[in-house]
């Protein structure tokens, strides 16, 4: 068989087309794979935990939706303030999360997990916390909610968690840290 420069050119650009076409299915398949919701709310779980971790604020906030809410009446900016409240009295903080479950239903996930906390106490409510968390018998639940379309768009609505207390004994976000700088009197209700 003879091969003529119009055959060979034309075999040529339909090699082309096939590598490209390969190409492009690789890539939206990585990106479908990349953008399930458990995945993603799994990395944006991960993402909250090193955020409490090293006490980032501005990091945990992104994670948290502007409708968060729970048991406590606390708001987005209340749990952050809280969070970093309590890793205020560590030097270093871990959080060891036991297996978790997700379970993703109609734009809302529930991640399940049990919170092991470790670390280095500086502040006196830091050992308390520590003893009444690594006590607690039944697990953390994280409840994540997509915001629109965006697959990044996941945040967090609520924690709960049914063994801690209801009555926080007159705290408030921020007491902590008020009280550490002196800034003002805190007075708990005992």
């Amino acid at each position: 068989m003879k091969i003529t420069k119009r055959n060979a050119y034309f075999g040529g650009l339909r090699l082309n087309f096939g590598l490209i076409l390969a190409g492009l299915i690789l890539i939206v398949g990585f990106v479908v794979w990349e953008t399930r919701p458990t995945r993603v709310v799994t990395k944006k779980q991960a993402d909250l935990i090193s955020g409490i971790e090293s006490r980032n604020g501005a990091r945990i906030r992104r994670l948290v939706s502007d409708h968060y809410n729970d048991k406590w009446k606390f708001d987005g900016d209340d749990v952050v303030e809280a969070v970093v409240d309590i890793g205020s009295q560590f030097m270093t903080l871990v959080l060891t999360p036991g297996e978790q479950q997700i379970e993703v239903v109609d734009g809302e996930a529930i991640v399940v997990a049990h919170l092991i906390i470790s670390g280095n106490v500086v502040g006196p409510g830091g050992g308390e916390v520590i003893r009444r968390i690594n006590r607690l018998e039944e697990p953390f639940f994280f409840t994540w909610k997509k915001e629109n379309f965006l697959p990044a768009s996941w945040r967090l609505v609520q924690i709960h968690q049914t063994e801690l207390p209801e009555e926080l004994y007159g705290y408030e976000p921020g007491d902590i840290r008020r009280a550490m700088s002196g800034s003002e009197p805190v007075n708990f209700e005992l």
